[in-house]
């Protein structure tokens, strides 16, 4: 079976997600069916944007972008090479890879919290989060998360959320509320924090199961 190389920004080097390509289904269904909630506000009905993805390899491998694709395309102001519709674009064989442009598009299907390896927090940890915590009166937990940075691929991400989204897990240790987005989700789970002192200084140390490298300067790891 064809495949499709998500890949989670445009560095091929970086993360990427492979998925099964099914010939006949628009690539949407293979990414929904795949665990990535690629947003299509119009439910693939061609009356929106929301879908759209970069092909980087294999446009060959997809059906031709018809007239009404190509007008939303340009009425959506969006003329880079090998965009498409992903509601639109059917696989007729062969592998794609592809990027998804929109960082608040790439929303990926998290395992059940059930299932999901909780984080935990030292007794110093949780007591600095909630003392972060009660300073923010609208905040209703604590978001962790990465991002690419760095030489090794990823960097943690801590703040405080005002409000959990549809696709957080959320875990509480210590009566700590903590949010993981699912994009990071696989970075993260089983992860223990603990709030330790470097001379003058007070920061929050991960011992992260998940990190297979990490940069010499301590900055960012890979999974």
């Amino acid at each position: 079976m064809a495949r499709v190389c998500v890949l989670l920004d445009n560095d091929p080097h970086r993360a990427a997600v492979n998925l099964p390509l099914v010939a006949g289904k628009s690539l949407l269904e293979s990414l929904l069916a795949g665990g990535i909630s690629l947003e299509h506000e119009c439910g693939g009905e061609l009356a929106c944007a929301t879908c759209r993805v970069i092909v980087r390899e294999g446009l060959e491998n997809l059906s031709a972008a018809g007239e009404g694709e190509l007008d939303m395309l340009d009425m959506a102001g969006i003329a880079e090479q090998g965009a498409r519709l992903a509601c639109q674009a059917f696989a007729t064989g062969g592998d794609l890879v592809i990027e998804i442009p929109q960082v608040e598009a790439r929303r990926f299907a998290a395992r059940p919290s059930g299932d999901a390896q909780p984080i935990s927090l030292t007794e110093r940890a949780a007591k600095h989060l909630a003392a972060q915590l009660a300073k923010r009166p609208a905040a209703s937990a604590v978001r962790l998360g990465v991002a690419p940075a760095g030489c090794s691929g990823l960097s943690y991400r801590i703040g405080f959320a005002d409000a959990t989204r549809y696709d957080d897990v959320v875990f509480e240790c210590g009566g700590v509320r903590i949010a993981v987005d699912a994009a990071s989700l696989p970075h993260v789970q089983g992860a223990a924090l603990d709030l330790v002192q470097e001379g003058l200084a007070r920061r929050l140390r991960f011992d992260n199961p998940n990190a297979r490298s990490t940069c010499g300067c301590g900055e960012s790891f890979g999974t």
